[in-house]
């Protein structure tokens, strides 16, 4: 199971990277928003199912969830992917707003590949890898 979380984590962490690399540096293509849209559902959807499975893998192990920092920043890498996902779509639906939650998903963004980096650095040292 836990290279079923560890693989669904990086399949995330690749695809929200490609989607901000896209959106920084193809924003003259006509195809890059769809293509940056796509990847961050699909970055957002395997980072969810990464989760679920490191729950499952937990529970079936010692059953002791957040017994360790990884955990919690784990919880915190969730919310804020699901945060930027969300003002992404808003955008698009909040037309009066447009210009601060556009300048919000960007910032989360970046917050967010942070968190990432940090809680595959600390699940490393977690399973010993470093």
């Amino acid at each position: 199971m836990l290279k079923i979380h560890a693989g669904f984590m990086l399949a995330g962490l690749f695809s929200m990277v490609t989607g901000v690399t896209i959106a920084m540096s193809a924003r003259k293509k006509k195809w890059w928003l769809s293509i940056h849209k796509k990847l961050g559902s699909a970055g957002s959807s395997c980072v969810i199912l990464g989760f679920m499975a490191a729950l499952y893998m937990v529970s079936r192990g010692t059953g002791e969830h957040f017994a360790v920092p990884h955990t919690y920043l784990g919880i915190v890498t969730i919310l804020a992917v699901l945060f930027t996902y969300t003002m992404g779509i808003m955008q698009f639906k909040v037309r009066r707003k447009v210009v601060n939650i556009r300048l919000i998903h960007r910032w989360s963004g970046r917050v967010t590949l942070s968190i990432m980096l940090l809680n595959l650095l600390s699940g490393s040292f977690l399973i010993g890898m470093l």
